[in-house]
This record gives structure tokens, C-alpha cells and sequence, in this order.
């Protein structure tokens, strides 16, 4: 498997709020997570590191019982931790007044035997392109709401006041339920999971273009990292692109 991850400040912002991480956790899994925090940024930072070390860690704990685990367990311990790492995030957050409010967005990845195992929450996204780009996720926004209820059309809601407005996030509530999705990674498919500093600045169209006219996983990264910042680079800009090595069989 090829992968490579990157996280840049942008154009505009002082800090990086952005977290994430892609590693082989053993012989046959990747995972990585990413997120973008929230609620300034000491507690943005704060949500956002918190939840990718505890996902890693909680990861790298599970993985020597995956090769006993049906899909459903699979599914079951990603949102078990999910809800841990909320509960803990929001805790915290009642604790300590200088991190009121802090909470992140979430997107996790999880490669093992020839299928991905994703959870998300919040805005950032995952894609997966094999013939076309698709975007696995759902946003969890006000613009997604209303995009599904047809008062406004996809290019209204490009340029919508309230983009930026989330519904729901990791650790800005007692409770969250993680959306999760599971199928087939092809030997042909890309996935590129990325914060919304990328999709605000980079329309789907240009993501598809850069993952065909690219090969490595390091090149397409880049790529789309220059692009957001080329196109004003409002926010923090974070990029994960997974591929099987050389466009070949997985080399799990």
C-alpha cells in the first residue's frame, strides 16, 4: 500500500488546527484519521491531537483480534471509540475554561483485507475514485441539510454564507453517533481523506484531475495542497491520498 499525508497552515491562519495520521498499524492494516478542531485554537488543537492519538492508540490495541472480527465487530469498535474519544473531549472541555467549546471534526480510515471501514463526523471528508471521484462520507452540515432538501443547489451552496456551520462534531456534546460505511477497495481505486481547507478551495473536479494525472500518493498530496493554497488557502489545509503501490494488486 502507498500512502502519504500532510497537513499546511495555509495562506490566512497563524495556527494549524488540523490533526491526522496514516501508518501501517501491522502487516495487513492501514489506518489513518483526520481532523480539523475547533472552539480557537488552543482547544482546536486540543480536540483535534487528542482524538487522532487516541484513535491510533486505540487501533493499534485491536488490530492482533481483527483477523477474528466480522465486519459488524469491525464496525462496532470504530464507533465505540469514537463515542469514547467524544466523551472524553467534552469532558475536558467542561473542565477547563480556557477549552470551553472545543470539539473536531473526525474521519477515519481503516484498510484490512481488501476493504475500507470508514466513520465520520462533522465536515471533512473521504473520496474514493476508481472510474469517478465519489465521496464516500456525508458532510454533517447546515449546507448539506439543506442541499438535501433542495432549497438551494449544489453551486448556491459553494458560495453559501453558512457553509462553515457544522452539525455535529466530536466532543461539542455529551454524545455523537459517527456515520460509518464499509465495502470493497479495489486494486484501482484512490482514497483521499482531507479537511475542508482542501474541498472550500479545490472543487471535485480538479481532486479527480490531480489523482489521474499523478501516481504517487506523495505527488497527488502535494498537488492538492498547492492547488487550496493557490486558490487563496483561507484555512488549514489537510491531505491523506491511499493507493495500492504502483496502481497494482495491494501490497498489504
Amino acid at each position: 500500500m502507498s500512502y502519504y499525508g500532510f497537513s499546511d497552515t495555509g495562506n490566512v491562519r497563524a495556527n494549524n488546527e488540523d490533526s491526522f495520521f496514516v501508518k501501517n498499524i501491522s502487516d495487513d492494516i492501514v489506518a489513518s484519521v483526520v481532523a480539523d478542531g475547533m472552539g480557537g485554537h488552543l482547544g482546536g488543537k486540543e480536540a483535534s491531537s487528542y482524538a487522532t492519538a487516541e484513535f491510533l492508540k486505540a487501533i493499534e490495541k485491536a488490530s492482533s483480534f481483527f483477523s477474528s472480527y466480522s465486519d459488524k465487530q469491525i464496525e462496532n469498535f470504530i464507533k465505540n471509540t469514537v463515542i469514547k474519544i467524544n466523551k472524553a473531549i467534552y469532558t475536558r472541555s467542561k473542565e477547563m475554561s480556557s477549552l470551553a467549546g472545543m470539539g473536531t471534526t473526525l474521519v477515519v480510515c481503516i484498510i484490512y483485507n481488501n476493504k475500507y471501514y470508514i466513520a465520520n463526523v462533522g465536515d471533512s471528508r473521504l473520496y474514493i475514485k476508481s472510474n469517478k471521484l465519489k465521496q464516500i462520507t456525508k458532510d454533517h452540515s447546515y449546507v448539506s441539510e439543506l442541499l438535501e432538501m433542495g432549497a438551494i443547489t449544489e453551486s448556491e451552496a459553494r458560495n453559501h454564507p453558512n457553509k462553515n456551520v457544522i452539525t455535529r462534531a466530536v466532543g461539542t456534546e455529551m454524545s455523537v453517533q459517527p456515520d460509518v460505511y464499509i465495502g470493497k477497495f479495489n486494486s484501482s481505486d484512490t482514497i483521499i481523506i482531507c479537511t475542508d481547507g482542501l474541498t472550500n478551495m479545490v472543487s471535485d473536479d480538479m481532486i479527480s484531475d490531480v489523482i489521474t494525472n499523478e501516481n504517487e500518493a506523495k505527488d497527488i498530496t502535494d498537488k492538492l495542497i498547492h492547488l487550496a493554497k493557490e486558490n487563496g488557502g483561507t484555512d488549514n489545509i489537510t491531505v491523506v491520498t491511499i493507493k495500492p503501490y504502483d496502481g497494482g494488486e495491494m501490497a498489504l
